[in-house]
């Protein structure tokens, strides 16, 4: 302290496993989820069927796997700033609890975009096998979530 240098704050391993969850579900968005008979189902593969339009009073509205995933995939950049957030020990309380609850939304949508990826596979009678994708976005969230669990958890 005597030489001048400005106290640093550690950084919370907490924060950085939640940043680093919300890194490998967004990159696992974009990989394919499921295997089926030498096909992968994946996100950006619309021409497998991911585009499946339904009838609500009249209308057709087109709901895409696609869109599931641009938002599941905007969460989780929203998801890791806020970790940077809990990472430099700012803002610690609302972003851990903003986090943890937006983590969980972004974890419902990439479940969603895998079982509607299964629901293509299993019709085909053929054996389905979980790609790298499926896990990627499935375990990140949920590490990102347990994440800002303990970030909470260690303020109170």
């Amino acid at each position: 302290m005597a030489d001048g240098s400005t106290l640093r704050r550690p950084l919370n391993g907490w924060a950085i496993a939640s940043a680093a969850g919300a890194v490998v579900a967004a990159v696992g968005a974009f990989l394919p989820l499921v295997s089926v008979g030498g096909r992968s189902l994946s996100g950006s593969t619309v021409g497998v069927g991911n585009a499946v339009a339904w009838s609500v009073s009249d209308r057709n509205t087109i709901t895409l796997l696609l869109e599931r995933r641009d938002v599941a995939v905007l969460l989780l950049f929203v998801v890791f700033g806020l970790a940077v957030l809990c990472a430099i020990g700012r803002f610690t309380r609302w972003a851990a609890g903003l986090g943890g609850i937006l983590s969980a939304g972004g974890f419902h949508l990439l479940l969603a975009m895998v079982q509607r990826a299964e629901s293509f596979g299993v019709p085909t009678s053929q054996d389905i096998t979980y790609s790298a994708g499926t896990v990627c976005c499935l375990a990140g969230t949920l590490l990102a979530m347990a994440g800002f669990a303990a970030v909470l958890a260690r303020r109170h």
